[in-house]
């Protein structure tokens, strides 16, 4: 059952240019008990209808799911997924947009004039790689019910809110006027897939489940080899030899990843509010956040986060490692 309800903003007026509402489902077969039908994600309207769809979206047996909140190294993880799934084919990887060769399945939902990303999936020869946003209880309901393999990439909350602000506002997506307003709006729900702190959580409580693989930014920032030998034996891919591994990992940098040209201009064309200094990928570096956010924004980010993590008797060091 999905369930859907206005976002109420008492203060402001709403700064995302897109109307926006608030969604919930009943989770079935999630390996996590909770009240799934009270926990909230925010959206644009325009995923009335595809909701439904992604809901009940056609699974292949061989299907691999890569979920994560925005801006916590996504396109990174997809690239790295997708070469081990395909033989390493480092030529295609460079001729094709990673959305062509992984699709972000919500992504008419969200952008307005998108391709229907989930009829395209349909077009892709198995095994697929297919990206979403949405939260454990949004996904479609066949990922629970076939333990499908899913990886889940964490980062933490301070640069998530950095870099997020930095991308939603220069492609048009946020149309306030500092720093300051975006913290408020991203903690009280107000911007796509808030609320940040469900969305980790949940995947971190179910992180020993056997279909789900999850990592952090941090960790691959910190030893990507490692994390490509564990998702080698989790996707049932063999190992590297040390030629392949070093020729991934130098594909795999922030630098060349950065050069992804293709996605900067295929989101600049369906955004024509973009800016011109637009980047998809900006600056890649753990505790950026502390070169952008003055103590008192850093006291208040860290204040709203003890309060929803002490509830689970966790802080931040548990699921990151010392930042």
């Amino acid at each position: 059952m999905l369930k859907s309800r206005p976002l109420t903003t008492a203060t402001h007026k709403t700064r995302s240019p897109l109307p926006m509402k608030q969604y919930a489902c009943e989770g079935r077969n999630i390996p996590l008990n909770k009240n799934w039908l009270d926990t909230w994600c925010t959206l644009p309207e325009a995923c009335d209808g595809v909701l439904p769809q992604l809901l009940n979206y056609e699974v292949r047996s061989d299907d691999v799911f890569v979920v994560t909140f925005m801006k916590c190294g996504t396109t990174w993880m997809q690239e790295t997924a997708w070469l081990l799934m395909n033989n390493l084919d480092y030529e295609k990887s460079k001729r094709e947009a990673v959305l062509d060769r992984s699709p972000f399945l919500e992504d008419h939902g969200i952008v307005s004039g998108a391709r229907d990303a989930m009829a395209y999936s349909h077009t892709l020869a198995s095994p697929r790689l297919l990206k979403s946003h949405m939260p454990a209880n949004l996904l479609p309901m066949k990922v629970w019910e076939n333990k499908q393999k899913l990886i889940y990439v964490a980062r933490n909350c301070k640069d998530v809110i950095v870099s997020s602000y930095h991308f939603l506002k220069k492609l048009g997506l946020w149309t306030g006027d500092n720093i300051e307003d975006y913290i408020e709006d991203f903690i009280h729900d107000e911007l796509n897939y808030t609320n940040y702190w469900n969305h980790i959580v949940d995947f971190w409580r179910m992180r020993n489940e056997p279909h789900i693989f999850f990592v952090t930014y941090e960790e691959m920032k910190r030893d990507l080899a490692g994390v490509i030998r564990r998702l080698c034996d989790f996707l049932e891919r063999p190992q590297l030899t040390a030629e392949e591994m070093a020729k991934t990992v130098e594909h795999l940098s922030f630098d060349k990843m950065k050069n992804y040209e293709k996605m900067t201009q295929g989101l600049k064309s369906q955004l024509p509010k973009s800016t011109t200094d637009f980047q998809f990928m900006r600056r890649g570096i753990v505790g950026s956040f502390k070169d952008e956010l003055t103590p008192e924004l850093r006291a208040k980010i860290d204040a709203w986060s003890q309060h929803f993590l002490s509830q689970h008797g966790l802080t931040e060091e548990d699921i990151f490692g010392k930042l």
